[in-house]
């Protein structure tokens, strides 16, 4: 038993035309090909399939035997099944309207995942989005097994995927609100490494984590760990230690009531660049272009109202002053995290 067909739509084709009209030789005329390939194609699929489809008659063209007569019909409706399916993935490839699957990486997500949702609403009213916030590795399985055709990740956790590089992020250091070492300006990892390192519990995170201490020749800290970011926060504003991070709340303040301060780092710390991973075969969708058109929209006016500027990548420039691409006014004094 094998699931392998041996025989193609274009046979069925060509067996169908040539049966409706008669004659291999107008059929072939009819469908643009020569007379050999035809009649070639047909006789390959009647040794495929096992039977005689077609009976010859010279000079009178052919006709149907009893087992053709039969599979007329049902390669008529196979091959009304392919054009439907045809059509709609036609439909599928050229309509922002219907289901969309998107991955977040996680610590992402809380921060920027609420803007898109509502640009996407404004936009494209007919488009419905399922975000799938998770970890690294779990989003790279999303985009291999199909369950998402677009992730929002950083660019060192992308792997092998095709990455759409939409801004590039200086990380900054978060203190306690009155922890004195926030006070006194750009810090570098060595002067923090004497105290915990509040990280996400995420392998990827805590690997980078690792070599961007390794690069800056400062020996890694004590790590403790969270699976939340708003965990992470309070740890930090509790004392627990200092947090490396990309992306910037709109408050100081966190759940409990603590306050936490940002503060900028010097060294040879590259940023890290958020955009979209999707698989490097995988044609983009309207749905997937739509998406991030939106995507693209909410970073820049995450990057314009931000509390610093940002590269633009993808040979966007956005401005750090109040008019944005959407087209409309941001307040100076308002927050919103890049990611």
């Amino acid at each position: 038993m094998t699931d392998r067909l041996g025989f193609s739509l274009t046979q069925l084709r060509y067996f169908v035309v040539s049966a409706e009209i008669g004659n291999i030789s107008e059929a072939a005329e009819k469908l643009c090909a020569s007379q050999s390939t035809v009649s070639s194609a047909i006789m390959r699929l009647e040794r495929q399939l096992g039977v005689q489809l077609l009976l010859r008659h010279h000079a009178r063209g052919v006709s149907l035997t009893p087992s053709g007569r039969h599979l007329l019909r049902e390669a008529r409706a196979l091959l009304g099944q392919a054009r439907s399916l045809k059509a709609q993935g036609d439909a599928l490839a050229g309509d922002t309207a219907g289901q969309l699957d998107v991955g977040f990486f996680f610590p992402i997500a809380p921060f920027l995942l609420p803007l898109v949702h509502r640009l996407a609403g404004e936009r494209h009213g007919a488009l419905k989005l399922n975000f799938h916030e998770a970890s690294a590795d779990r989003l790279l399985e999303f985009l291999r097994d199909g369950r998402c055709e677009l992730a929002v990740t950083y660019d060192f956790l992308a792997g092998e995927s095709r990455f759409h590089p939409l801004v590039d992020l200086p990380v900054h250091a978060l203190l306690a609100d009155d922890d004195p070492l926030g006070l006194v300006g750009p810090l570098s990892l060595d002067e923090l490494a004497g105290r915990p390192l509040v990280a996400l519990n995420a392998p990827s995170v805590l690997r980078h984590a690792e070599r961007m201490f390794s690069r800056a020749g400062v020996r890694m800290p004590r790590v403790v760990t969270t699976t939340s970011i708003e965990t992470l926060r309070g740890l930090v504003a509790a004392g627990a230690g200092f947090a490396l991070m990309y992306q910037q709340a709109r408050t100081a303040t966190t759940l409990d009531g603590g306050r936490v301060r940002e503060v900028e780092l010097v060294g040879d710390l590259p940023p890290a660049t958020l955009g979209a991973a999707m698989m490097p075969d995988l044609a983009m969708s309207s749905r997937g272009r739509a998406f991030l058109d939106v995507l693209r929209s909410a970073v820049a006016v995450a990057v314009a109202v931000g509390a610093r500027p940002a590269q633009v990548g993808a040979g966007q420039q956005v401005s750090t002053g109040r008019q944005v691409s959407t087209g409309r006014q941001v307040s100076a004094g308002r927050q919103v995290v890049v990611g």
